[in-house]
């Protein structure tokens, strides 16, 4: 089922014009594919139900946002990694951007792309837990801006006598009472709604979504 929270476009809209800002990566897990993920399932999920109503909000992103950098996350890439578990030839499937008919860039699972000397990318890889991205910057000796830890969200600094750097992770934009995300509500701890600015590659800014403020 579709996850993304009601009025989020909104939200994302605003912080867009509120910064002036002139690019847009999606970091991934742009929806959701319960209904191919290898964890349990709810009931009565349909999954030309679900891919129908995720097209739906996938177009209307899209709409907003008409061009963007698309890093395939690991929810994103489900189909593919079913296809190999199934032992069909990955390149039978249709392109990302097609299937979902938007023009955006897309980049590969595990890759990432560099923008005014900060690395972008999911997160599915490497260090994680809280303040992942802080950890890959420390890493990479370079500034990191990552998604897929929902949980968490915010900028943590690091510098030497040479470099200042920052690891940011950006939240994301899912409802988490929706049906798919019914794993996390036994836990007290919820996603993080929001987004992140980068301005010129030197400074981050983490925007939480304050449901009603904007």
């Amino acid at each position: 089922m579709p996850g993304m929270k009601e009025g989020y476009i909104d939200f994302l809209l605003s912080i867009y014009y509120q910064w002036s800002l002139d690019r847009v990566v999606c970091l991934g897990d742009l929806f959701d594919w319960h209904c191919l993920s290898y964890h349990e399932k709810q009931p009565l999920v349909n999954i030309c139900d679900e891919m129908t109503e995720a097209k739906k909000q996938v177009q209307q992103i899209a709409e907003a946002f008409p061009e963007a950098d698309w890093i395939i996350g690991n929810h994103d890439d489900l189909p593919r990694r079913q296809m190999v578990t199934a032992g069909i030839p990955p390149g039978l499937l249709q392109a990302y951007n097609e299937f979902w008919e938007i023009d955006w860039t897309v980049h590969p699972r595990f890759s990432s792309i560099e923008i005014d000397g900060v690395l972008y990318f999911h997160g599915d890889k490497g260090p994680g837990g809280d303040h992942a991205a802080f950890k890959h910057a420390q890493k990479n000796f370079k500034s990191v801006v990552q998604g897929h830890y929902h949980q968490n969200a915010g900028v943590d600094y690091y510098a030497n006598e040479e470099f200042l750097i920052f690891g940011m992770g950006v939240g994301c934009g899912m409802d988490y009472h929706k049906m798919q995300f019914e794993y996390g509500r036994k836990f007290p701890r919820k996603p993080i709604l929001g987004c992140g600015v980068v301005i010129d590659g030197q400074e981050a800014h983490f925007e939480p979504w304050l449901l009603g403020s904007r």
